[in-house]
């Protein structure tokens, strides 16, 4: 790279900072930290939407994933269940918004209780502290493929994190938001816009890929080209859960200044991921072209960039993958912070001050973030790791939440916490010792069959206890 790619990287890390000083002025209260003082418009909620959804694992992942696959790989059935999750969130917006929360965890506590509060919010600080540390990874193989060998894997990861920390804990969700938005943009133009037409130029053409898929004995424009797997529906359906599911969404969708504005950005973002995964199919094709036999496909983005861009260019873009990590990075950090210090502080403690909370909330941060970094040491696939956990949160918390918004006087306390536990331990073990070998090919299926039962069969013997309570 040349020195000034360098400087506008350098630039674009300074400017997040920056963002991050400027929105600590507007931190004033709880709310403000957790929610941006809930005035966010559809240009905000689009951006962040956006921006915290399509992370390390959506990008670099996602691209690697063509580069080895093709366009009959997880890549098609990830984004195409991402974009149905994010519509069909759109039309939830209206209930979430009217319970009042903060949180994914308090909007299941409204109808359930402390106890189904506790559940949800420790699996939520579970999911977003293994996400802090998926973007972490992929922040850390940016930087070591920038500067080679100079710096250790453990310093290159400390230092990714450091940044996205600092401004996150400053500013709060208000930092959050504002800095996803400034990501997104540079994310769009420097990878999502000039990738694809540098990429396809530079390979020779559309027909040219797909005749070098084609000679691989793969598809560059057959998603079919394998058939359909349930294997392939369980990852299409995992991502679909995992929008309503993650708990960053609706916290996106009570942030917002209405009802309207929440629905629109939502559905509007599900329009965005189907023209991302058009662009991420033609860099992932361009690069097989261009750099075959690479043997860490996590690394194909990087580096085509580092190669083929003309400087300036290869500055912003670099910065814009950097910027698709630190958006995703920043928003569950502050997502575990708040789960931690809000919901499960306010179930250990009730009488605890929301003051105290508040003050406490920027320490946690960094509490997290280094928590993430030594996790994040661990991580080999950004894609399959990304893939289990999404899994995992869509079995967990969907049931519940959907309970909470629609069935509150039909499902029990006992039944949804006894839901949640299990739509979490039944799929985490089963990829931990049987990965995808399972019945209908993914562990989603068997979690989400397990917690949806326990919720209904649960709901009806302790139903007495719910009416008690």
């Amino acid at each position: 790279m040349s020195f000034v790619d360098y400087i506008i990287i350098a630039i674009y890390m300074i400017a997040m900072l920056v963002i991050g000083y400027i929105a600590k002025g507007k931190i004033h209260t709880m709310d403000d930290f957790i929610l941006g003082g809930k005035r966010f418009n559809k240009f905000a909620l689009v951006g962040t939407i956006m921006a915290t959804m399509v992370g390390s694992g959506m990008t670099m992942g996602a691209v690697g994933n063509v580069y080895a696959n093709g366009i009959a790989g997880t890549m098609v059935w990830i984004y195409g269940g991402f974009a149905l999750g994010l519509v069909a969130l759109g039309f939830l917006c209206k209930k979430i918004r009217a319970t009042g929360a903060r949180s994914l965890a308090e909007t299941v506590s409204t109808a359930f209780g402390r106890e189904a509060r506790l559940a949800s919010a420790l699996v939520v600080v579970a999911y977003a502290v293994s996400l802090v540390a998926i973007n972490i990874a992929g922040l850390r193989t940016i930087i070591i493929y920038i500067f080679g060998t100079s710096l250790s894997i453990p310093v290159a990861t400390a230092l990714a994190a450091c940044i996205s920390i600092a401004y996150t804990a400053m500013g709060g969700f208000f930092a959050v938001v504002w800095t996803d938005v400034a990501q997104l943009g540079i994310m769009v133009i420097g990878v999502f816009l000039i990738g694809p037409i540098i990429g396809v130029n530079m390979a020779g053409g559309v027909d040219v890929i797909t005749s070098a898929y084609t000679a691989g004995g793969m598809s560059f424009t057959d998603p079919l080209a394998g058939g359909i797997s349930a294997g392939m529906v369980g990852i299409a359906l995992s991502y679909f859960l995992a929008v309503p599911g993650d708990p960053t969404m609706p916290q996106r969708v009570l942030s917002a200044k209405d009802d309207g504005t929440a629905k629109f950005s939502f559905i509007v973002s599900g329009g965005f991921a189907i023209y991302f995964a058009v662009a991420i199919l033609f860099i992932g094709g361009s690069i097989f072209v261009l750099m075959p036999g690479l043997e860490n496909s996590d690394a194909a983005l990087p580096l085509f960039v580092l190669q083929y861009y003309p400087p300036v260019l290869k500055g912003i873009t670099i910065a814009g993958i950097v910027a698709a990590i630190m958006s995703s990075f920043d928003s569950f950090l502050i997502l575990a912070t708040t789960h931690i210090m809000y919901d499960i502080g306010s179930v250990i403690n009730p009488n605890v001050s929301e003051d105290k909370i508040k003050k406490a909330l920027p320490i946690m941060t960094i509490v997290l973030g280094a928590l993430g970094v030594i996790v994040a040491l661990f991580i080999q696939s950004l894609l399959g790791y990304l893939s289990m956990v999404f899994s995992i949160i869509g079995s967990a918390l969907v049931p519940a939440l959907i309970a909470a918004l629609y069935f509150k006087d039909k499902a029990s306390k006992t039944g949804v916490v006894g839901s949640i536990i299990l739509g979490t331990v039944v799929p985490a073990y089963l990829f931990l010792t049987k990965g995808y070998d399972v019945f209908l090919g993914d562990p989603l299926f068997i979690g989400l069959f397990a917690s949806v039962g326990f919720l209904i069969v649960g709901s009806l013997i302790f139903r007495d206890k719910k009416a008690a309570a």
